[in-house]
C-alpha cells in the first residue's frame, strides 16, 4: 500500500506538500482489524495516532455509541492531542485496514504544519460537541457497504439489489457485486476463495477495496447463506440485510452464527418480503433468530416500499417523534396535515403518551381526517376517560379508554405494522423507560397514556408501568439510535403552564387553590398530576432530546390546557399552520 497516497485522501493533510507527505508516511504503520476487534479501549495510553484507510469503526463508551469513523478520516485524535488516557472505545465495524503513526512523531509533524495543525484543531472542536450531544450519521448515511444475504430458500437477494441500485442513485453512485461479478473477473470458483490471508484472499480484497473506492455505495448480494462468498459478503459489510419471507418461518443463518461467534458489529436488519394484506405472524422469531435490530416489510418489488427501504438503509429516511402533552397533542394531527400536503413520507414513527396515540394511528395509515374524527369521538363527543373512581390509586379506572384504544387499533400487533412504530412508557418500579416495538398495539399505546394519578399504572411482569413522559417525553434517543436517517420531533410541552397568577404575593399561601378567587381558572387535580408526572422529563432531558433532531417543531400551544379537549379544533389548526410555515422552505432538502 502506498501510505503517501492514503495520507493525501484525508482532509487533514491536502494542504500538504507531497515531501512532507512522504516524511509522515514514512512513520506509518499498517494495522489489520477483523470485525470485531478492538482498536483501543477507554482508559488506554494515546501514543498512537490512526488513519482508516478502508473499513469503518465504531465509536463508543460505556456501550453508549457516540459515531462512526469512515474511511480516510483520522482516529484517536483527541487522546494524542490532550495527552490524557483515552476516552472512548473504539472497535472494528467490518474488516479494516489502517495507518498508525507514533504520537509523539505526529505531533511534532503537525507542529511544523501550521495549516495541518488548525484543520486538526477545528476537527477535536467539532467531534467533541458531536459526542457531547450524541447527534450522529447513520452508519451508511454518507456511503458505504451493505450485505444482502437470502435466509429463505426461492428469495433472490440479487433481485433486491438489483432494485435498490436504481434507487440508490443508480450506477456509478451505487454497484452491485455477486459471485458471478468475481467469477468473471478472476475465474470460475474465484468467488469461493477463503478468508485465510491466502495470497487469493489478499488479491480479492484488494480488488474490493478499491471498488469501494470508486462508488458511494456497493451492495454484495449472496446466493446463499452459507459459502465462502457469503461469509465474505458479511465481512465487507457496513450494515447487513437479512431477506426472507414474511410467511415462512424463521430457519438459521450459518454464515450469521460464524460471524457472531468472531464478535459481528455490523448492524443485522430483517427485510421480509411481505404482499400487501397478507399477515406476517412470525416476525418476532425471524428477529430474534438473526438477531436483527429492525425489520422492514416490502411488497415484492412495489416501488414505493423498495424506495422507502432505500432511503432507510441510505441515512436518508425520515423519522417522527411526537412529544406528550394531553390535549396539546392534537396539534399533532395538524403537523400530519402539513406533511400530507407537501409530500413529506415518514417511514418511522414513535412518540410518548398523546404522541404515542396520534403517531400509532399514522402507523396504522390513518391520514388526518380519520386521525381528527377518531379524536373528536375518542375525547370530545364521548369522553372516554370518565370512569371515575374512588382514588385509591387513580382518578379514573381506565378499563373504558382501554376498551376504546382496542376498537381502534383491534388486535394489532406493533411488530407487523408495515411502518415501523415505537412508544415510551415508564417503569416505576425501576425507574427507567420502556421502549415498546412489538407486542399488542392498543395495550402500550395505553400504557404509554397512563399519567400517574389520573390512570391507574400498567402491572407487566412484576413491575409496575405508566405514562412515558415521566422519564422521556420526546423520544428522539431511541429514533436516533435506529439510524434511519433525518429526525424531525414535534414538542407540544410547555414550561410555566401551571401557575397561580396574583396569588402568594410576599408570603406562601397553603389554600390559594381552594379558595381560588384569580380571574384565570385555577388549574385541575388531573392537570396537576400530569405537570407533575411530566416535570422532570420536561426540564432536565427535554433540551437534550430537542438536540438530537435535526428539525425540532414547538407548536405554538402554550396557552392551551392539557386537559382542553374542546380545543381540538383550534389545536390542530395551529399545529398545520406552524408546520407548514416551518416545513415548506425546508422540503426540498427533505427526501421523497
Amino acid at each position: 500500500m502506498d501510505a503517501a497516497l492514503a495520507l493525501s485522501r484525508v482532509s487533514l493533510f491536502t494542504s500538504l506538500a507531497q515531501p512532507a507527505l512522504a516524511e509522515l508516511a514514512s512513520h506509518a504503520t499498517t494495522l489489520q482489524l477483523s470485525s470485531g476487534d478492538c482498536l483501543y479501549q477507554a482508559g488506554s495510553p494515546a501514543d498512537q495516532f490512526y488513519v482508516l484507510v478502508r473499513g469503518r469503526l465504531r465509536v463508543s463508551t460505556g456501550g453508549d455509541l457516540l459515531g462512526h469513523v469512515n474511511r480516510h478520516e483520522p482516529v484517536g485524535e483527541m487522546g494524542v492531542v490532550s495527552g490524557e488516557m483515552r476516552s472512548s472505545d473504539v472497535h472494528a465495524v467490518r474488516d479494516s485496514l489502517l495507518l498508525a503513526i507514533p504520537a509523539r512523531v505526529f505531533l511534532d509533524f503537525m507542529h511544523a504544519q501550521p495549516d495541518a495543525m488548525l484543520a486538526l484543531t477545528r476537527l477535536v472542536i467539532v467531534r467533541g460537541r458531536q459526542y457531547r450531544t450524541r447527534r450522529r450519521q447513520s452508519t451508511t448515511s454518507h456511503g458505504g457497504t451493505m450485505a444482502l444475504i437470502p435466509a429463505s430458500s426461492g428469495v433472490s437477494a440479487i433481485q433486491l439489489g438489483e432494485t435498490l441500485v436504481g434507487q440508490l442513485q443508480g450506477w456509478p453512485t451505487t454497484t452491485l457485486i455477486t459471485a458471478a461479478h468475481i467469477d468473471t473477473v478472476f475465474g470460475a470458483g474465484f468467488a469461493q476463495t477463503p478468508l485465510d490471508g491466502s495470497v487469493a484472499d489478499l488479491r480479492l480484497r484488494h480488488w474490493l477495496a478499491d471498488l469501494e473506492e470508486r462508488h458511494v455505495f456497493v451492495l454484495y448480494a449472496a446466493d446463499n447463506d452459507h459459502d465462502p462468498w457469503s461469509l465474505r459478503c458479511l465481512r465487507q459489510a457496513d450494515r447487513i440485510l437479512i431477506l426472507a419471507e414474511a410467511a415462512s418461518p424463521p430457519d438459521d443463518v450459518p454464515v450469521l452464527d460464524e460471524l457472531r461467534a468472531r464478535g459481528l458489529l455490523a448492524p443485522v436488519e430483517l427485510v421480509l418480503l411481505r404482499p400487501e394484506g397478507d399477515p406476517s405472524p412470525h416476525t418476532q422469531a425471524w428477529c430474534k433468530e438473526t438477531g436483527a435490530r429492525a425489520h422492514y416489510f416490502v411488497h415484492p418489488w412495489a416501488q414505493a416500499d423498495v424506495c422507502a427501504l432505500a432511503r432507510q438503509i441510505s441515512g436518508r429516511g425520515i423519522g417522527l417523534v411526537l412529544g406528550g402533552g394531553g390535549a396539546r397533542g392534537f396539534a399533532h394531527i395538524g403537523l400530519l396535515r402539513a406533511f400530507e400536503q407537501l409530500q413529506i413520507p415518514v417511514d418511522i414513527v414513535g412518540g410518548t403518551s398523546m404522541g404515542a396515540f396520534v403517531s400509532a394511528m399514522l402507523a396504522c395509515g390513518f391520514d388526518s381526517v380519520e386521525m381528527e374524527h377518531i379524536a373528536h369521538e375518542t375525547f370530545v363527543a364521548k369522553n372516554y376517560l370518565n370512569d371515575y373512581t374512588m382514588p385509591r390509586v387513580s382518578l379514573i379506572r381506565g378499563q373504558r379508554f382501554h376498551n376504546r384504544l382496542t376498537a381502534i387499533f383491534g388486535n394489532r400487533q406493533i411488530e407487523e405494522l408495515r411502518r415501523s412504530y415505537y412508544c415510551i412508557s415508564t417503569n416505576l418500579t425501576t425507574g427507567v423507560p420502556v421502549v415498546h416495538d412489538s407486542g399488542g398495539l392498543a395495550t402500550w399505546v395505553g400504557t404509554s397514556m397512563s399519567v400517574p394519578g389520573v390512570a391507574p399504572p400498567i402491572a407487566w411482569e412484576g413491575d409496575l408501568l405508566c405514562d412515558g413522559a415521566v422519564v422521556n417525553n420526546l423520544p428522539t434517543d431511541v429514533m436516533q439510535s435506529l439510524e434511519r436517517g433525518v429526525i424531525i420531533a414535534s414538542n407540544v410541552s410547555a414550561i410555566g403552564d401551571i401557575s397561580a397568577p396574583g396569588a402568594g404575593i410576599g408570603l406562601p399561601d397553603q389554600q390559594a387553590l381552594l379558595n381560588w378567587s384569580g380571574k384565570q381558572r385555577a388549574p385541575k387535580l388531573s392537570e396537576i398530576l400530569m405537570r407533575s408526572a411530566s416535570l422532570a422529563s420536561e426540564t432536565s432531558i427535554q433540551q437534550a432530546s430537542i438536540e438530537r433532531a435535526d428539525i425540532c417543531l414547538n407548536l405554538p400551544v402554550q396557552d392551551i390546557g392539557m386537559f382542553e379537549w374542546n380545543r381540538l379544533d383550534d389545536l390542530i389548526e395551529r399545529g398545520y399552520r406552524h408546520a407548514m410555515e416551518q416545513l415548506a422552505p425546508l422540503r426540498e432538502s427533505l427526501p421523497d
